[in-house]
């Protein structure tokens, strides 16, 4: 017969997972997967409005969200639920072909959008070489095909308008492919989540594929433990609300061969300005930036690469533009 230890723990593993359900239910009632497009003052209101206990904490999230106020006009929010980072690449990426790819004065867009597509097209076979099934993986791969199709659709229609109808009907279509984009990438339980675990499994083979290039990041790892690249991919980059590090941002970005800038607001003062009570990372508040993902800085190739614009805060990703 079980023991009352056991109903015990039965029952507060079921209060456990009742709470957490509750609390993805509010996220989910709460939080669009990806927001609208809002002006990057949101930012700064967001830190200056702190309660007064907290204002010393947020005191460098405020110099940096002057900072960045001066370097970028918008923002979008992005569902804090552990998988944010792989969205904000989704949302970025998507958004940033269907725009270049329609914008007949944009260099290279068509030419770009073509070598990302063709690779995630391929995609599917070369991933299987890394212990991924077809079967299991398909419906998954085959979403964000159709996903590049919709851009691919929606960039015939502009210049079909263009030719037909002039600038405007242009206009009205982009205007009206992207507001298709959004909705398709805000559906609960569809396309994004679809497509956020594909990327997952794009990450973990480019890792699984290169892994002296890796694993020394895995090796430095706050936890200090010693874990292969299959070990690694199966507990912190394959499953579903598995925030995302270093080593992740720069697979994936490594993987599609796209470019991602990376702004760090983590809210650090430094140490002239903690020790004078001042607000700022330094004496103008600048937030660090990373690259991920660069080929070379004067190579005609990579100039062309899209290149998406990332917002980190602690354990968080949104979009930048």
């Amino acid at each position: 017969m079980p023991s009352d230890d056991d109903d015990d723990a039965q029952t507060q593993d079921k209060l456990t997972q009742a709470q957490l359900t509750a609390i993805e239910n509010e996220i989910k009632s709460s939080q669009p997967l990806t927001s609208q497009l809002l002006p990057i003052s949101a930012l700064l209101h967001q830190y200056s409005t702190t309660a007064a206990n907290e204002q010393q904490q947020s005191a460098g999230f405020i110099q940096s969200a002057q900072f960045l106020s001066t370097k970028y006009t918008s923002l979008r929010r992005v569902r804090g639920d552990g998988n944010c980072y792989y969205r904000a690449f989704l949302y970025s990426l998507c958004e940033h072909l269907l725009l270049r790819n329609s914008n007949n004065n944009e260099t290279g867009g068509s030419k770009e959008f073509s070598r990302i597509k063709t690779t995630i097209a391929n995609s599917l076979k070369w991933v299987c070489q890394f212990g991924y099934e077809e079967m299991t993986i398909d419906m998954f791969y085959e979403e964000l095909v159709e996903l590049f199709d919709f851009i691919s659709a929606a960039d015939n229609n502009d210049k079909s308008a263009s030719t037909a109808a002039g600038a405007t009907k242009n206009e009205s279509n982009r205007n009206n492919a992207q507001q298709q984009l959004h909705s398709k990438l805000n559906e609960e339980n569809s396309t994004s989540d679809y497509c956020t675990w594909y990327l997952r499994v794009l990450t973990a083979a480019q890792m699984k594929s290169n892994p002296d290039r890796f694993l020394p990041f895995l090796l430095a790892d706050e936890t200090n433990m010693m874990m292969d690249i299959p070990t690694f991919c199966s507990r912190e980059v394959e499953p579903m609300g598995k925030e995302c590090g270093m080593v992740t941002v720069a697979a994936l970005a490594e993987c599609l061969g796209v470019k991602v800038v990376i702004e760090y607001m983590d809210g650090r003062l430094s140490n002239n300005d903690a020790a004078a009570g001042g607000i700022g990372i330094g004496s103008s508040g600048e937030v660090v930036n990373h690259v991920f993902g660069q080929i070379h800085d004067e190579d005609d190739e990579d100039r062309d690469r899209i290149c998406l614009t990332l917002l980190y805060r602690p354990g968080h990703y949104d979009i930048l533009y």
